[in-house]
């Protein structure tokens, strides 16, 4: 469901974005939790300033026309981006920053897990949309918090170890 907080200082300053959900504002911050195999995807545009988040759990819609597109990685990323642009962002200036994609589920026999294979797909649709991958902090076997400030882009990854980043 797209929610697009603006102009809203202390009525909300924090949006939380569930698994499978998509937000996008101009102020606060964008929060989502339990991120294990699925990813948070943040695009943004840092003149607007505006910005999305995205938190999908599969890598790639095929198929299941019947369910949302943020639960998927690519259709998630065409939305927000589609979403960024209608909110005034500039498509040469998005940005996007990867968390998550952790090895907490492995279905597969190749040896990839689902968070890898999140992972990549994020950098495919990002590239198909000419957005740019700024920074990541993705793969390993931890779960993490993520906060996106809107105006600014900048993100903060907690780890379920205790190690927060800021990218």
């Amino acid at each position: 469901m797209a929610r697009l907080v603006e102009g809203r200082a202390g009525v909300t300053d924090q949006l939380k974005i569930s698994v499978a959900d998509y937000g996008v504002a101009s102020e606060g911050l964008l929060t989502t939790s339990g991120l294990g195999s699925c990813l948070g995807v943040a695009v943004y545009d840092p003149d607007a300033p505006v910005a999305a988040l995205v938190h999908p759990m599969l890598p790639h819609r095929d198929g299941e026309g019947s369910r949302p597109p943020e639960r998927f990685v690519d259709s998630g990323v065409e939305l927000v981006v589609e979403e960024l642009l209608e909110a005034g962002g500039d498509r040469g200036a998005l940005e996007a920053k990867i968390t998550g994609g952790a090895a907490v589920v492995d279905f597969g026999s190749d040896g990839e897990s689902i968070g890898d294979r999140n992972v990549v797909a994020a950098r495919e649709a990002l590239e198909a949309h000419d957005v740019d991958v700024v920074a990541e902090e993705v793969g390993g076997e931890c779960g993490r918090t993520v906060r996106v400030d809107a105006k600014t882009g900048s993100v903060t990854v907690k780890r379920t170890d205790g190690v927060e980043t800021r990218l």
